[in-house]
């Protein structure tokens, strides 16, 4: 038993495509607060505002190394870590 395959109807929606249409589709661009985010920002100054501009301060080995231990130990206790799992965090010494 032999189908011709070409007389059969098509799931594709090749005969809607036009190649040679230059139409574009529309898109609704939402920029949102974009265009605003630097509204009243003073371009060139040396003390003009920079939104992106954080100011910090680095931590020292010991205060890193401490508030790491601190949030560590915070952490084990909300999740209620045994304290044979909880001895076996790294040991700073080693590392």
């Amino acid at each position: 038993m032999s189908v011709d395959m070409n007389s059969q109807g098509s799931d594709s929606n090749e005969e809607d495509y036009d190649p040679n249409c230059e139409e574009e589709e529309e898109e609704d661009e939402d920029p949102g607060d974009i265009e605003d985010y630097y509204v009243g920002v003073a371009f060139g100054g040396a003390d003009a505002f920079d939104p992106e501009e954080y100011q910090f301060t680095c931590l020292t080995y010991k205060e890193s190394e401490g508030a790491l231990n601190e949030h560590m130990t915070s952490l084990a206790s909300v999740l209620k870590v045994d304290h044979e799992v909880e001895r076996l965090r790294p040991s700073w010494s080693t590392w």
